[in-house]
């Protein structure tokens, strides 16, 4: 009988293999296949107590992600922001594994021979790690008997770095005598399917998280998906935003750099998160601004310009929350021009036969740009097109300034800000 039980579970390691092997070819995300891994073992008859899965990530905020799996049902997600791995005490198997993984590159440069996703074991039910690692003697007062600990590096031309990306599981079980070797085995005969598996999901998740913080969700979308030839542009009509922040130059010559770029985040944030929350897209920044869009598509053009208006407004808000509570700390403010307009601009790719730049042309581009600059001479926060009050609909918000000629632009343009009241007139002055 012995021989058939030892024939299926050798049988279900081989179906588990193939079936990691087959996610590397999909790019499965980390956490369906670190589930389906762990519910195959406890299938194939390992009593598993608990695992752990944590991951590394490429994130503007996010240094890891850990998964935890329980036998009582806890399926917990945790992130873990930049420095928390530095912040990790030293005495921590987790931490441990991953150092001495880290510490085994060829001394010549050549590819690392043998196993590079080693195993650190601690038989829990005879005190092994107890005295060292504060977690596993909780674990063993729990009732684990057996810790096992898979150190998974994601590395790069062959070699194993300090401070290469990678992956980290833990597996525990609870019977008396701790995990069978012929299951030790498996186990770690797996564990490079299982890396395999997960290293596409987690290059495919940081890649698109770079893509989208440094040219935003639809243009980081847009370029994933292909659309990265030179000269492949589409016409689209949309909602124009320009944004800049008044006074920047003149403290970047008195404002220490470290204060200065920190000072410039926060004033960003309070624009960027606006536009991003009335569903615009920032094409990018321009130094101490940003140009943004909120694309019609197939839509009715006035709601998108309420959106447009809305994030204009929140903006403005926020920065004059800013304003007063670093006026009251004695730190120098800057104040937001913004310009709103709308037309068909051109939208994709533009540059040079190597390096290319996602983002929109034509003259309501322009004609956006000029008619931010005319916030300082006509001393007012926000100003807005005759086409961009029009398609709004919603004429009483706004006040006509006149008829303004622009650089560049043959006809004038008449030129609108908000009536008292839509836009705290205090920000101008804080």
């Amino acid at each position: 009988m012995a021989p058939r039980v030892s024939s299926e579970f050798s049988s279900k390691a081989a179906a588990l293999q193939r079936w990691l092997l087959q996610q590397a070819l999909l790019a499965t995300p980390a956490g369906r296949v670190a589930s389906h891994f762990v519910d195959s073992l406890v299938d194939m008859g390992v009593p598993l107590w608990r695992a752990s899965l944590l991951t590394s990530t490429l994130h503007p905020q996010v240094e890891g992600i850990g998964l935890t799996w329980t036998r009582d049902g806890q399926r917990l997600r945790q992130e873990y922001q930049h420095g928390s791995f530095e912040r990790v005490p030293s005495l921590s198997p987790v931490y441990d594994a991953v150092v001495a993984a880290q510490g085994r590159p060829s001394a010549d440069g050549t590819p690392m021979q043998g196993d590079i996703t080693p195993m650190t074991r601690y038989r829990l039910e005879r005190g092994e790690g107890a005295a060292n690692y504060a977690i596993l003697d909780e674990f063993r007062r729990a009732g684990a008997t057996d810790y096992l600990c898979f150190a998974i590096p994601f590395a790069i031309d062959g070699n194993v770095h300090a401070g290469d990306a990678g992956a980290v599981i833990t597996v525990l079980v609870d019977r008396a005598g701790g995990f069978t070797e012929k299951e030790v085995t498996v186990i770690t005969d797996l564990i490079p399917a299982l890396g395999a598996a997960l290293r596409p999901g987690v290059d495919l998740a940081a890649i698109r998280s770079v893509l989208d913080t440094y040219l935003g969700r639809d243009v980081g979308r847009r370029v994933l998906d292909g659309a990265i030839r030179r000269g492949s542009v589409e016409a689209i009509s949309a909602a124009i935003v320009v944004g800049d922040l008044r006074g920047f130059t003149a403290l970047a010559d008195e404002v220490p750099r470290e204060r200065l770029v920190s000072m410039l985040d926060d004033y960003l944030d309070c624009l960027v998160s606006p536009v991003e929350e009335s569903g615009g897209e920032v094409l990018k920044f321009l130094g101490d601004g940003l140009l943004a869009t909120f694309a019609f598509d197939n839509s009715e053009p006035g709601p998108i310009c309420a959106a447009a208006l809305t994030a204009a407004t929140e903006a403005l808000r926020r920065i004059d929350v800013l304003n007063r509570s670093r006026s009251a700390d004695g730190q120098p403010v800057m104040t937001l021009d913004l310009a709103l307009h709308a037309g068909e601009v051109l939208y994709g790719n533009v540059g040079s036969a190597r390096r290319l730049d996602f983002t929109i042309i034509g003259p309501a581009v322009n004609e956006s740009a000029r008619l931010e600059a005319l916030c300082a001479t006509l001393d007012v926060p926000l100003v807005a097109s005759r086409r961009f009050v029009d398609l709004l609909g919603t004429a009483a918000k706004f006040r006509s300034l006149g008829p303004r000629v622009l650089r560049g632009v043959r006809t004038p343009v008449e030129v609108f800000t908000l009536v008292s009241g839509n836009v705290d007139a205090g920000a101008r002055n804080v």
